[in-house]
């Protein structure tokens, strides 16, 4: 049997304490593997593509703070990261579609292994919404590692 080796490995996050839980199980990985994490977020198409539409006062504006604070929130968890000794960067695009962003930077990346957080939609909500998690295994041929938000710890089994 043959043991998978990681080089990449992406990390997609939103700015929410459930996605960033996907964090440690990335790190435990990244140290096993001597592996990259990429940090990844997905931000709305800039609000002066839809300028012609928008008479609203103060709307352009509100759009224009909304990269600049995710590239900080990113570059706060790379620092940390780096601060453990794990190799880290940051990737931010613009799209409406979370799934359809991070399949891209996975390929573009070539990366070997996705690590996220589920967000415990279900019922309803999960049909309404999609599953995120769902489409990206569905469309991507590397391994996806999905941690359940109510599930924090990384147990002490090694990822191979």
């Amino acid at each position: 049997m043959t043991h998978a080796t990681y080089h990449k490995i992406l990390v997609p996050l939103d700015s929410s304490d459930w996605a960033e839980r996907a964090l440690p199980h990335a790190t435990q990985a990244a140290r096993l593997h001597n592996a990259e994490v990429i940090l990844l977020t997905a931000i709305k198409p800039s609000m002066h593509n839809y300028s012609d539409q928008m008479a609203l006062a103060g709307v352009t504006e509100i759009s224009d703070q909304i990269k600049p604070g995710a590239e900080s929130y990113l570059k706060g968890l790379r620092y940390q990261l780096r601060k453990e000794g794990v190799m880290a960067r940051c990737v931010i695009v613009e799209g409406d579609d979370p799934a359809r962003a991070i399949c891209t930077v996975a390929r573009q990346e070539a990366v070997d292994l996705v690590v996220m957080s589920t967000h415990g939609r279900k019922g309803l909500a999960r049909l309404l919404y999609g599953s995120v998690a769902y489409q990206i295994m569905r469309k991507l041929r590397v391994p996806v590692m999905l941690v359940r938000p109510e599930h924090t710890e990384v147990r002490g089994k090694a990822i191979a």
